[in-house]
């Protein structure tokens, strides 16, 4: 089976510091360049990961862009390391870092992900300001990010927490943090991200919920060296009652430092959504704040909740293929998918990719659907591939609604038939979390010459036969899931219906 699910990407794309609202494209007026970036805290001979983000929603495919970032200030206190260019070109000049990008097809914010490392006798306080100048046929536009020096903490949680439930049930959250620095921790942050079909059901005062699905608690706590703390009470979590058995439901606990999370909280850019205090009980640890300090080792203090889905509401998805009559210069159009049969609907955004399609051999695609993206031996990351032709293999997205029982998930491509001496056969794959029947999980595309012609003479052109009877064939007109972005990608639910 192939294996990309939406939980184990999310889990694989997650670095120090990631969170909820940390990758969010800014808000761009029409004709506006942009820049979007976030103040930096950082440890003496620790580092700390930054993103610079470009928009301008007027600027098309291909324009370029350029960023010049000015380090002279940083210098004296570390140093600046581009660890993902995103399709920058990057050159050091002197003072200034000078990079070369162009405005995307499908992501409309070109990013550069860079560290920061400080010198391990930078002295404590010690600031400086990074001013970036982005140019581009929206205008010129500058952005200074702040970054500090200050004493370094280590908050340590639970890699991962395994809970199950069956629908509409409700489970208990707890977690423990332990102080692993050698100084006192001055109060604690609890960042709760939840799956867009677990609800969170908590009352605590300290804690409050926000439109997007995320829970944050607030701890006047003072964590002393080596010892661990728990939560007095469990997070109590519900589930949605649609959901399949078998699903594997993603959610991340996260704790911070209050200077830390400050930085997030007060982002210009990317402004959190309005929340609910509760009224209840207080959820306690123990505590005082003081100086400002920030965690030199923020991957260990994350934890990926994974909450299993029990019962007995599965679903057997089936790959569909097709059969078509062709002869060497035709274009034939086909339409690989998959097909639910039931009994409970299925989510069809959780997979990347959704369906894997071969493409016969002695063809081309010459017109690929739009939610499908060349796809190699690697991580599908289809950037902006999305309808791209000639490849020999594709992955497709699924679309943001649920399919329905008997209904069809279908993509059409064009293939140009070069040559057809012999029946020829394309792979359709599919892979759908929990399904209950792998058996069907694969099918064929497959052209056949005109009976008599051995491969070369007239015939019909019939499109291909995709199976039995459905309700609906859906064409894929939801979310594209670019990945690598983190993104994200999981926007609220709507159903919708796509019509072939």
């Amino acid at each position: 089976m192939l294996r990309h699910s939406i939980r184990r990407w999310l889990a694989g794309a997650a670095v120090a510091g990631a969170f909820l609202g940390a990758t969010a494209a800014p808000a761009s007026a029409a004709g506006q360049l942009r820049i979007a970036a976030r103040d930096l805290l950082v440890a003496p001979g620790h580092t700390a990961p930054g993103a610079v983000r470009v928009d301008d929603s007027s600027s098309p495919a291909g324009r370029p862009v350029t960023l010049d970032i000015e380090l002279s200030e940083w210098d004296s206190l570390g140093t600046f390391t581009v660890t993902d260019d995103g399709g920058w070109d990057c050159a050091r000049r002197a003072d200034t870092l000078r990079c070369l990008g162009a405005f995307g097809r499908w992501s409309r914010t070109p990013t550069l992900y860079f560290q920061l490392t400080a010198r391990a006798d930078a002295p404590l306080d010690g600031r400086a300001e990074l001013t970036v100048t982005g140019s581009s046929t929206g205008g010129t536009t500058t952005r200074k990010i702040t970054v500090t020096v200050v004493e370094g903490v280590d908050l340590v949680t639970e890699p991962k927490t395994a809970l199950r439930s069956g629908p509409g049930g409700t489970v208990d959250l707890t977690s423990t943090v332990r102080n692993a620095g050698p100084v006192p921790v001055h109060g604690a942050v609890l960042t709760l991200d939840a799956d867009m079909d677990v609800l969170s059901a908590d009352n605590f005062r300290n804690c409050r919920r926000q439109e997007a699905r995320l829970t944050i608690c607030r701890f006047d706590t003072e964590l002393a060296p080596g010892v661990a703390y728990r939560l007095s009470a469990p997070l109590p979590l519900t589930l949605k009652t649609f959901l399949r058995s078998g699903l594997v439901l993603p959610n991340r606990l996260q704790w911070w430092t209050p200077d830390d999370w400050a930085l997030v909280e007060q982002d210009p850019d990317v402004p959190l959504p309005p929340d609910t205090p509760g009224t209840g009980d207080e959820l306690r640890l123990v505590a005082q704040p003081t100086a400002r300090q920030t965690d030199g080792a923020p991957w260990n203090n994350w934890t990926a909740v994974g909450i299993t889905v029990t019962g007995d509401r599965t679903a057997d998805t089936a790959a569909v293929g097709g059969r078509v009559s062709a002869k060497v210069g035709d274009r034939v159009t086909v339409t690989p998918g998959f097909r639910n049969l039931g009994p409970m609907a299925v989510e069809t955004w959780r997979e990347i990719p959704l369906v894997r399609f071969r493409i016969p051999d002695g063809t081309t695609a010459v017109e690929v659907h739009w939610g499908c993206a060349p796809i190699g031996a690697g991580p599908w990351k289809p950037g902006d591939t999305f309808g791209q032709p000639g490849a020999r293999e594709y992955g497709c997205s699924g679309p943001g609604d649920i399919a329905g029982v008997g209904e069809t998930v279908s993509y059409s491509f064009t293939l140009r038939v070069d040559r057809l001496p012999r029946p020829t056969a394309g792979q359709v794959t599919i892979d759908v979390e929990a399904d209950t029947d792998p058996a069907n999980d694969r099918a064929e595309i497959v052209l056949v010459p005109p009976a008599g012609t051995g491969g070369n003479g007239g015939g019909d052109d019939s499109l291909p036969i995709t199976g039995g009877s459905t309700a609906l064939t859906m064409a894929v007109g939801g979310l594209l899931l670019a990945a690598g972005t983190t993104g994200v990608l999981l926007a609220r639910r709507r159903r919708t219906d796509f019509v072939a």
